[in-house]
C-alpha cells in the first residue's frame, strides 16, 4: 500500500510491502520516504531498521492454523463460537472505518502515542467486534492482495473495569486474529504479519507470539533529504515534527 503526506510544504511517501519503486526519482520529488519490505537491500542515501515481525503462514487449512495456536488462546477463540456470548458480533471486512478509526486513535492516545490521521487508514482491511451494538476491538491490516499485515490491534480494554467485560475483549481479539486467517485462506493469500515484535512490551509481545512462533525479518529503510532533515532536528520544531511524520 502506498500513503502519501505532506508535512509543512515538504511531500513525503511510505511504501508498505509494494513492489519497489524507482528510489532516484523518489529522492527528486520527495522529501522523505518510507519502505517496509521483507527484502535486504544496499540503498544509497537510506537508513535502515531491521526487526522481528511474526507470521501466520496460510497454505494450510483453517483447522491446521487454529491447531497451531497455542491452547490459551485456542480455548479463548472457541468462547465465542456459537453465540456463546449472545450480544458479541463478529465483522469481517468490516465497511465502518470511522468507528475502527476511532478505536484506534482512542487507543493510541493511552498508550502515549500522537494517533495518525484517518487517511492514512484508507484502503486498509478491517476486523471488528462489537459488543451491544458497540465497537469493543479491531484489527486493522495492510493489504497488498497477497499478504495482510497488522497496522492496529486495539481495542477497549484499558477503558473498562468490569471483569466479564474485559474478558469478552479478550476473547474477540483473538477470534478477529482467526477470523482474518479463515479470510485470508478463502482469498488465497500467502499469510498474516503481525506487526513487528518490540520485546520490551512483554505483554503485546506474548500475545502475537500465541499464535506462531515463525518470526522473520523485516527493514524499514528512511531517506530524509538535507532540509526535510534539517527542518526535523531543529530545536522549536522537533516535537511537532516528530508527530507529523508519524505514520
Amino acid at each position: 500500500m502506498i500513503f502519501k503526506k505532506n508535512v509543512l510544504w515538504f511531500k513525503t511517501i511510505r511504501y508498505v510491502l509494494e513492489p519497489w519503486p524507482d528510489w532516484e526519482k523518489f529522492k527528486k520529488n520527495y522529501a522523505a520516504i518510507y519502505l517496509v519490505s521483507y527484502e535486504k537491500k544496499d540503498l544509497p542515501g537510506f537508513s535502515v531498521k531491521i526487526k522481528e515481525t511474526p507470521i501466520i503462514y496460510l497454505n494450510k487449512k483453517i483447522e491446521e492454523v487454529f491447531s497451531s495456536f497455542n491452547e490459551t488462546t485456542r480455548n479463548e477463540i472457541r468462547r465465542t463460537f456459537d453465540d456463546k456470548i449472545p450480544d458479541l458480533k463478529i465483522v469481517v471486512n468490516d465497511q465502518n472505518l470511522s468507528a475502527n478509526y476511532q478505536l484506534s486513535k482512542i487507543f493510541e492516545y493511552q498508550q502515549g502515542r500522537v494517533p495518525e490521521k484517518i487517511a492514512m487508514y484508507r484502503g486498509c482491511r478491517l476486523f471488528a467486534a462489537y459488543l451491544n451494538g458497540e465497537i469493543i476491538s479491531s484489527v486493522i491490516c495492510y493489504d497488498n492482495n497477497q499478504i495482510l499485515r497488522a497496522k492496529a490491534i486495539c481495542s477497549k480494554r484499558l477503558l473498562i473495569k468490569d471483569k466479564e467485560t474485559y474478558k469478552i475483549i479478550s476473547y474477540a481479539t483473538r477470534r478477529l486474529i482467526y477470523e482474518a486467517c479463515q479470510w485470508g485462506i478463502k482469498n488465497n493469500y500467502q499469510w498474516i504479519d503481525l506487526g513487528s515484535i518490540n520485546f520490551a512490551k512483554e505483554n503485546l509481545a506474548q500475545f502475537k507470539l500465541s499464535f506462531t512462533k515463525d518470526l522473520i525479518q523485516e527493514y524499514t529503510y528512511t531517506y530524509k533529504s538535507q532540509w526535510f532533515e534539517l527542518l526535523a532536528s531543529g530545536v522549536f520544531l522537533k516535537k511537532a515534527i516528530k508527530k507529523l511524520l508519524k505514520f
